[in-house]
């Protein structure tokens, strides 16, 4: 592949993200959107034609630029017997797969929320592969702050939540501690406070697609 065929994808400063070269734009309900070389995608939650980008950042008023977030960006390490599990609260979008998948390991009712011990390890692991933000990793005997990642490039759109992004480069942006570079969420909604990244902001807004 060409250096200039490279997936990626660039921030516009108060506005759109632009997406180049990706094969795959999908929903996660199924649908799939044709793809062009280089796509503006709505970042500001106001476009019409979401989710691509009608100019409508340039009448709401959208700022791209990130808010003070360092206090929030850490990483939590909750210690089993067989594997340790590390969340970083500051990438969670709240996607709530962990929950859904092994409520036993992941219940967000309890302190602490997560407890290795409740669970198999391989189970553990397969949620962490599962976790569309990268906000959970893991490390037990065999490795060390392991993430496992996706081996295929798209980027899928959650409805009324963010964009899920697989193996395509975005640059100058703040990687939080602990951030996957292959597995990331990107804000939709305009409201993230660690923009471009999602920090689950819409779910607390109640954000939808359709408003």
């Amino acid at each position: 592949m060409a250096e200039d065929a490279k997936p990626s994808i660039e921030e516009r400063e108060n506005g759109p993200l632009v997406v180049k070269n990706v094969p795959a734009l999908q929903s996660l309900d199924g649908t799939s959107h044709k793809v062009r070389p280089v796509m503006a995608l709505c970042r500001c939650g106001a476009s019409k034609n979401k989710p691509f980008c009608d100019g409508s950042h340039e009448t709401a008023g959208f700022s791209s630029a990130a808010d003070d977030v360092e206090k929030r960006d850490k990483v939590r390490s909750y210690e089993g017997e067989e594997i340790t599990v590390h969340y970083n609260q500051l990438l969670c979008s709240h996607a709530g797969e962990c929950g859904r998948r092994l409520a036993s390991v992941f219940d967000p009712a309890r302190r602490p929320w997560i407890a290795p011990d409740n669970g198999a390890v391989e189970d553990i692991k397969a949620v962490v592969a599962a976790c569309p933000s990268g906000a959970l990793s893991y490390s037990d005997a065999a490795s060390r702050n392991q993430q496992i990642e996706a081996d295929n490039c798209h980027i899928a759109i959650e409805p009324h939540g963010p964009y899920h992004v697989r193996n395509v480069a975005i640059d100058d942006v703040r990687w939080a501690e602990s951030a996957s570079r292959k597995k990331f969420v990107l804000c939709r909604c305009g409201l993230s406070a660690n923009k471009p990244f999602c920090d689950g902001t819409h779910h607390d807004a109640k954000w939808r697609d359709d408003r």
